[in-house]
């Protein structure tokens, strides 16, 4: 019922009244967020709240009144690069875990460390939701776009109250989907070399290359950017001092290769029973991904297939990370989403997604309780939706008929057909 209301009010409402407001709701959101940090972390409103709360309440404001999380950490990273101190020690005095990103994002998160806190937080929030935003639409043109961002708003919200990058990873590995749809190689490169500059999983991203027979060419510019971004750091560090910063980040990642966090082989290994390594279960992980591609290359040409594996691209690249966070699976999220959202609306598909909807962002911030918090809550309800929506998008992939694949409701045909004409027009000019 809740679900058919909502397509309801969206086939309803007038299209650019309803972008607006979406717009606004994500803009405002961040000032909310900003507002509500800056106002707990002062210390004259923290303690007269404090003074009329007890227990875990009390704590958590506490904590609030101390900022040491995600933003925190960038900011530190940034000013202690151009200090040329080691980006990757730990730094309990200044905040609460340890740097794990390249020095080229430190380099380029300067901007935000040098502002004052409230605005620069407001600033990283907003850039986050509006490049993902501005990115889903890319991808999911008119209300489907539309319909895809309300169900992200929730998940969006919970990123913005961690400072979390994973809006902005899950936006520029959609930006290099949608820039080799339309034959932009540099732009796909840069999107995807930046990315790794966050996270190194959005490499993965080349692969849209192959269906588009621009393999060759991405590759290239992806090397000549990823070259230039490694060296950005020298404009405010010496190379020596660079090369150090590269082995600490090295020595980091090698630490945290052997965790599983809440990933599939965090699955397997409560399944099985068994301790076995990561690389097995992310090998084949990777060779189902890959697959489609391989098997399926009659259908290379077809839109709707391309949309499909970036889909489950985004779903991948969380479900078999070792380090798979509660953040990262905002970029399963946007994969599980546009799957939705651009797919005929049949049960099977309704039950799969509304399901993830309701044990990720729902239980992670509308429904109080600690249970749902433990770890193995924690991997149960994030995991096994999104694995159960890889593995419908890997069997839509790999089997179903395109007869099948087109068969949508009129409303997702406008949208996807207006899609492919704008590629193919684009593509043959």
């Amino acid at each position: 019922m809740f679900a058919h209301r909502i397509r309801a009010w969206f086939s309803a409402a007038p299209l650019p009244r309803l972008r607006r407001l979406l717009l606004a709701l994500y803009v405002l959101t961040a000032a909310a967020d900003a507002a509500g940090k800056a106002l707990a972390a002062d210390p004259v409103i923290s303690n007269a709240v404090m003074r009329r709360l007890r227990g875990a309440s009390a704590a958590e404001m506490h904590e609030a009144a101390r900022p040491s999380g995600n933003f925190e950490i960038f900011r530190t990273a940034s000013r202690h690069l151009f200090e040329g101190i080691d980006l990757y020690a730990t730094y309990p005095d200044e905040h609460s875990d340890r740097f794990k990103y390249s020095p080229t994002f430190a380099l380029l998160f300067a901007p935000f460390a040098w502002l004052p806190w409230p605005l620069a937080l407001f600033l990283w929030s907003t850039l986050n939701a509006l490049v993902l935003f501005a990115a889903v639409e890319q991808v999911l043109p008119g209300r489907a776009g539309l319909f895809a961002l309300f169900c992200l708003h929730p998940e969006v919200l919970r990123a913005m109250q961690n400072a979390q990058s994973n809006a902005l990873v899950a936006a520029l590995i959609v930006f290099a989907f949608a820039s080799l749809e339309r034959r932009r190689v540099w732009r796909a490169a840069a999107s995807v070399v930046l990315g790794a500059s966050v996270k190194i999983f959005p490499l993965a991203a080349l692969t849209f290359a192959l269906p588009r027979r621009l393999a060759l060419r991405t590759g290239a510019w992806a090397v000549a950017v990823g070259a230039t971004l490694v060296a950005l750091p020298l404009l405010v560090t010496s190379p020596s001092r660079l090369v150090e910063q590269y082995a600490s980040w090295r020595g980091v990642e090698s630490v945290d290769a052997q965790q599983r966090w809440f990933s599939v082989m965090e699955l397997v290994h409560r399944w099985t029973g068994t301790t076995l390594p990561n690389w097995p279960v992310q090998l084949a992980g990777t060779l189902l991904l890959v697959a489609p591609l391989l098997l399926r290359r009659d259908r290379w040409d077809d839109s709707r297939f391309r949309v499909l594996y970036l889909c489950s691209m985004l779903l991948y690249v969380v479900l078999f990370n070792h380090q798979a966070e509660r953040a990262s699976y905002l970029i399963a999220f946007v994969g599980a989403t546009l799957w939705y959202a651009g797919s005929p609306r049949v049960r099977w598909r309704s039950m799969l997604y509304w399901l993830a909807f309701v044990t990720i962002p729902v239980m992670s911030t509308l429904i109080p309780g600690a249970i749902l918090r433990t770890e193995t809550a924690m991997l149960y309800r994030l995991a096994v939706p999104c694995l159960s929506i890889w593995i419908a998008v890997q069997w839509e992939l790999l089997v179903r008929s395109d007869a099948a694949a087109t068969d949508v409701s009129k409303s997702n045909a406008r949208s996807t057909s207006r899609f492919s004409r704008e590629l193919d027009t684009e593509s043959s000019g």
